[in-house]
Formats: structure tokens, sequence, C-alpha cells
């Protein structure tokens, strides 16, 4: 089950029920005075609400929203009420990953929530559409250098044969001049690469030497390397890496590349239209409200599709200090 935590935009958002809007829609005598009536009683359930922190909840599709009856992050005593509340929800309607609204996350109670809860919870920040995105990514920043993913080499980091991997591989070879596998697991994907060139004609390399492997390569995506694995190896100086795997990301004195930890995107009028209906798009990224609608049960390529036809498309790449 997903959640999706937020500040209160505006009072009406705290009225659990559409009632009021019903009745404002009639316009008869007899709904007006049922339609004051009821808005003094909303008010003042609100206003109760706030008094005694109590969390709104309201369930879209399968998802809840959970809106706090406070409009700034500075209230931390009444903020940290709220969250007791907040946490209580999560175990009631058994919701396992969260979205949260920017502005909550640089409060510190929400940052010792997240610390308490992400064991238990998943709490989505976007990258989780990167992985489906590599093609785009590249092509993205590449296009600032006016040159093109075909001419280039790719090098990917991998130590697990998972399928999404392997469906990035497959998709990728008709896109790179070259791919090169760097693994540790150098039996099974040289099946991969041996069935491959059988299959496409396309000679793919699997290696593992850690001198050589990445010590040309300009661009390189890390699926599943952690850092101290990805140290080890000798990386050319203005590499561009893609970093899937978030404890991969690559630190060292002699490296002035490119690193990119995040991606925004931009979507159909649809989707956002959607998140807007409920108020969660201007305080949160439209990056990670997409991913939360993600199925990631479902095939690579029936996610890729599903993101063409939701008019996915890159706008922003993040690295260790911002906008690229």
């Amino acid at each position: 089950m997903i959640g999706y935590l937020k500040l209160k935009s505006t009072e009406n958002e705290l009225y659990e029920s559409e009632y009021l809007n019903e009745l404002e829609n009639r316009k008869t005598f007899i709904s007006r005075i049922q339609y004051h009536i009821c808005k003094y009683y909303y008010k003042f359930m609100a206003k109760i609400k706030y008094c005694l922190n109590i969390i709104t909840v309201k369930q879209v599709y399968n998802a809840y929203i959970l809106i706090l009856p406070l409009k700034s992050i500075s209230e931390n005593n009444r903020m940290k009420k709220c969250i007791n509340n907040v946490q209580k929800i999560i175990k009631q309607y058994n919701i396992q990953t969260l979205v949260i609204e920017e502005k909550l996350k640089k409060n510190p109670v929400i940052g010792q929530m997240i610390q308490n809860e992400e064991k238990k919870v998943h709490i989505l920040d976007g990258r989780g559409v990167m992985p489906y995105l590599v093609k785009e990514i590249f092509e993205f920043l590449l296009e600032k250098y006016n040159t093109k993913l075909e001419m280039e080499d790719l090098c990917i980091c991998v130590k697990e044969y998972k399928p999404l991997y392997i469906d990035n591989i497959l998709h990728l070879l008709h896109y790179c001049k070259n791919i090169n596998i760097i693994t540790k697991n150098i039996k099974q994907f040289q099946t991969l690469a041996d069935k491959i060139e059988e299959k496409e004609n396309i000679i793919i390399t699997v290696t593992n030497n850690k001198k050589k492997s990445l010590k040309k390569s300009k661009l390189i995506v890390n699926f599943d390397f952690e850092e101290e694995e990805l140290k080890k190896y000798t990386i050319f100086r203005e590499a561009i890496i893609l970093t899937i795997n978030e404890n991969g990301f690559y630190e060292s004195s002699t490296y002035s590349g490119i690193q990119i930890r995040n991606v925004e995107i931009d979507t159909s009028e649809d989707i956002k239209e959607f998140f807007s209906k409920y108020n969660l798009l201007e305080g949160c990224s439209l990056t990670t409200l997409y991913e939360s609608l993600m199925n990631k049960k479902e095939n690579f390529e029936q996610i890729k599709s599903r993101m063409e036809a939701d008019e996915i498309r890159i706008i922003k790449l993040y690295g260790k200090n911002g906008i690229l």
C-alpha cells in the first residue's frame, strides 16, 4: 500500500467528505442552508484536528493521502505529536511505500522518522525511475556535448544476474557502439554474452580487470557495485557515471567527471492533473510521484511501454552538487 504524506494546503483539505462541494453545486435554497451548517461543522472539526494533532486520511484508489493539520514545518512540538500519529496510521493501513512532501523532509522530526521507518517502509525519492531510463539519461546529457550514444562505448558495472539488469543490457546493446560488462560473475554474464553474439551477432566483452576495464571508459552505468567495490578499479578521470545503486556513489580525489545521482522528469498532462487534483504536485517531486505509480512487478518492456504512453522525458539531471 502506498501513502502520501503532506502538510495541509488549505483548510478544506481536512474535510473528509466531498459533501460540501455537492451542496454548493445544487444551488437550491435548502442546499444553501445545509451548506452553511455543514461548512461551520467542518471548520469546527478542522480546528479540533489542529488542537489534537489528528491526521486526515483520504483513500485514493489503492493509496492513502495523510494530511497533517499544519501549514508550516516550524512547529516542532506539534510536529512530533503528528508524526507519532502518522506512524500509527502507517501500521494501521499497512503502508509499505511512502512519498513525503519535499518541505517535510527538511524538518528534523521527519528526518528522524525516516531513519526509524526506512527498514519497514520504502520511502521513495524518484531514483526508482532511473533503471528504466538509462538510454534516455545518457542521450539527454550527450546532446549537450554534441555527440550521440550510438557513437560511444558503454561500460556496465553489475554483480547480480537480475532480470532488470539483463533486460537493460539487451535493450542498450541496440543503442551503443559497444557494450562492456564489468563483473565478478564472469561465468553467467559470459553465457549471456555468448547467447547475444549467437542471436544478434553483437560482441559483448565481459571482464573484471580492475586496472584496465574502466581506465578509458567515458560512459559507465553502475547498477549494483558498492562504493568500496568501485574504488578498487582504475576509473577514467573524466568518465560520466550513472549511479543506479544509492550506495555506489563514487568519490575520489583523482576523479573530476560527471556523476549522475538523480533525474527530473516531465509527464503527460493527464498525470500532472491527477496529482494536482489532490494538491500533491506543488509539494512533491513529479519524478517521485510518478515512481509511486510504477508497478515494478511488471517486466522491463511493460514499464518502458507505459512510460512512453505517459510521455516521460528527462528535463534535468542531478549530480553531487545539484543540477548538471
